[in-house]
């Protein structure tokens, strides 16, 4: 077994198990989603769309059963003190009409009403631009006591990296993504713009 990495999981069991594992035990946590939603922050209709529209043979019920899984993660924000969960994701997200428009309107909703409920939750965006290491994927962070470790996800599976240089590369392209982009209230103001534009859509 490769020391870079866990070994894949098998089931959609495992790997939820795996994601609530990171989640849970982290005390920060930072994710860079240039193109869709972060899952933590997904609403079940736009879960759906975006799991459908990625893996298409996917059979309903287990849709219906990762959409539901989504929709909680969340909550992990507050079974303990101090923890805190950064997402910056890219400009894109906020126009990207995954489910449709009303889907993505209801998502920016959402967006918009955990920011002002959850002070432990920071959403910054990144407008369209310069080149930059986020570009090869989304990824996320996860920062414990005994260490940190980096979820990866595509369409071959997950992964899960620990070795040191390797995580380094993340964290150099996480803090660069998150120098770029706008303030958490600039940010709120571009996903209010947003959803504007769809109310006039």
């Amino acid at each position: 077994m490769s020391p870079t990495a866990r070994p894949e999981p098998t089931s959609l069991g495992e790997h939820l198990g795996r994601l609530l594992a990171l989640e849970e035990t982290a005390d920060h946590i930072h994710g860079w989603h240039p193109t869709l939603m972060p899952g933590m922050l997904q609403t079940a209709d736009y879960a759906r769309a975006a799991i459908t529209a990625s893996a298409p043979a996917l059979a309903p019920e287990t849709v219906e059963e990762r959409a539901t899984a989504r929709t909680v993660r969340i909550d992990t924000l507050g079974r303990s003190a101090g923890r805190t969960a950064r997402f910056v994701i890219g400009e894109d997200v906020l126009t990207q009409p995954v489910g449709g428009p009303a889907t993505l309107a209801a998502q920016l909703d959402h967006l918009m009403n955990l920011i002002a409920l959850r002070p432990s939750l920071e959403v910054r965006v990144l407008p369209r631009g310069e080149a930059h290491p986020g570009l090869a994927g989304a990824f996320t962070v996860y920062r414990s006591r005994p260490g940190r470790r980096v979820f990866v996800e595509n369409l071959a599976g997950t992964t899960v990296l620990n070795r040191p240089e390797h995580v380094a590369s993340f964290i150099h392209a996480s803090d660069h993504v998150g120098e770029r982009a706008a303030t958490p209230a600039a940010s709120l103001r571009m996903i209010e713009a947003a959803r504007m534009r769809l109310a006039h859509a």
